[in-house]
């Protein structure tokens, strides 16, 4: 991570900056990293366990996984609140639960209620690594490498951000005699550089909020999001799936040749059809895959079709298959690059819904995603777009859906329904729920 962030930093800062100037930029932001990663691992070893909601309460813990918060004034990339300085709000009550003395005579039971109490009075609360890290998790404000409490406003501004950033990106993000083949290196991490943002914005839709609540401590136990905080959520996504923000400027497709000998292609970066050139539809498939695959993940999908079910005031799973589709199946491009680009990204979401109707646990979600594929099937192109790429692939796409909806049925892999919990005998709980 810390050297991800010292090429966001080269890519982000090098268009403004000069030689030395850029490299201190570069190293403070890494810098500052290892100081947060440096507190967080002495977290550790007191024993306190990762906070991610903090980071949705005003970066109250070390505890959290920090994205670096990179802003704009005036037109220019400031990094200057890339990463907080010492310790949270939260870190200081952990402190005190697992370590302060109490005076003789002391009730310490009730004294470590009042404590945690007097935390949740100023906004400070827990949920921790089952919460955030499950691609299906629910919880709209715990998650890793995100920023802000408003999760889909903090998305808008950082696709600003990066889009900044790719329209000033240059050679001048690599040093003086490194191959140009390596702008790829820095490339990754900003043409991605939203990456985690989306997936915090995608777990508001079909989301819940919730506490680790206890009998008589009078906290809400859970409660869902707002449809209007989850239909805005949902706009934010989608946007990112616009051929116009997936798009490279013409200007770094210019300048990253195939790679030089002792180069060798490696994990960190772009997968490519295109042999040893630089494949420049790619990093759209990746980017539109990465969002579509939170989107039609089966448990938030069934999530979304309970919800309606509870309250037809909710977004159901019928509601955001069409705005999906709505919006990568009828925008309009400006040029033949972004015409190319929407075309993979209508594939993206035509193998994510076959497989959202192949696999998932509840039927309904599986009704919903087989009724989209079959309308997506007879879908006529827009009026004014029937060019050839066009019709193969929409032929193409036609054609799988058919062969998808028509294969034969095979009862050894049907999805059988939930077994009940164990009967008699019932083995003994893992905790005592008795006080």
């Amino acid at each position: 991570r810390v050297r991800q962030d010292y090429l966001i930093a080269q890519g982000l800062t090098a268009p403004f900056l000069k030689g030395d100037e850029k490299a201190a930029d570069a190293e403070r932001m890494a810098l500052a990293r290892i100081r947060q990663l440096s507190a967080h691992e002495v977290g550790h070893t007191l024993g306190i366990q990762h906070n991610y909601i903090s980071s949705s309460q005003g970066r109250a813990s070390v505890m959290d996984y920090p994205h670096p918060y990179i802003k704009l004034t005036a037109g220019r990339i400031d990094l200057t609140e890339a990463y907080q300085e010492g310790i949270g709000a939260w870190d200081r009550e952990a402190i005190k639960f697992g370590y302060q003395d109490f005076p003789p005579a002391t009730d310490e039971k009730a004294a470590l209620v009042g404590l945690i109490e007097a935390a949740r009075a100023r906004g400070l609360t827990f949920l921790t690594d089952q919460d955030a890290r499950p691609a299906g998790s629910a919880h709209p404000q715990t998650h890793l490498w995100d920023n802000g409490t408003n999760i889909a406003g903090e998305l808008d501004r950082m696709m600003t951000v990066r889009r900044v950033a790719l329209d000033q990106f240059g050679e001048r993000v690599i040093p003086a005699g490194a191959p140009m083949a390596t702008l790829e290196e820095v490339l990754v991490p900003l043409y991605l550089h939203h990456r985690y943002q989306v997936e915090a914005a995608v777990k508001v839709i079909g989301g819940q909020w919730y506490d680790y609540a206890m009998r008589g401590d009078g906290v809400e136990p859970v409660k869902p999001v707002v449809p209007s905080e989850q239909l805005a959520a949902l706009a934010a996504v989608l946007a990112t799936l616009k051929p116009s923000e997936l798009a490279l400027p013409r200007s770094i497709l210019a300048k990253i040749p195939p790679r030089p000998a002792t180069f060798d292609p490696h994990r960190e970066l772009f997968e490519r059809s295109t042999g040893l050139v630089f494949d420049a539809i790619s990093p759209a498939t990746a980017a539109a895959s990465m969002v579509v695959q939170f989107l039609f993940n089966p448990e938030r999908a069934a999530r979304l079709v309970q919800q309606r079910a509870l309250d037809p005031r909710q977004p159901g799973l019928d509601l955001v298959l069409d705005r999906v589709i709505g919006a990568t199946f009828d925008v309009v491009p400006a040029s033949s690059y972004e015409a190319e680009i929407g075309r993979a990204v209508q594939r993206v979401v035509l193998d994510r819904l076959m497989g959202l109707a192949a696999t998932s646990d509840m039927s309904q979600v599986r009704a919903v995603a087989t009724e989209r594929l079959a309308q997506l099937a007879g879908r006529p192109i827009r009026s004014g777009a029937a060019t050839p790429e066009n019709r193969a692939a929409r032929a193409l796409f036609s054609a799988d859906i058919r062969r998808f909806l028509a294969r034969p049925y095979d009862p050894t892999k049907a999805i059988a329904a939930p077994d009940a919990p164990p009967g008699s005998p019932i083995g003994q709980p893992d905790i005592d729920l008795i006080p």
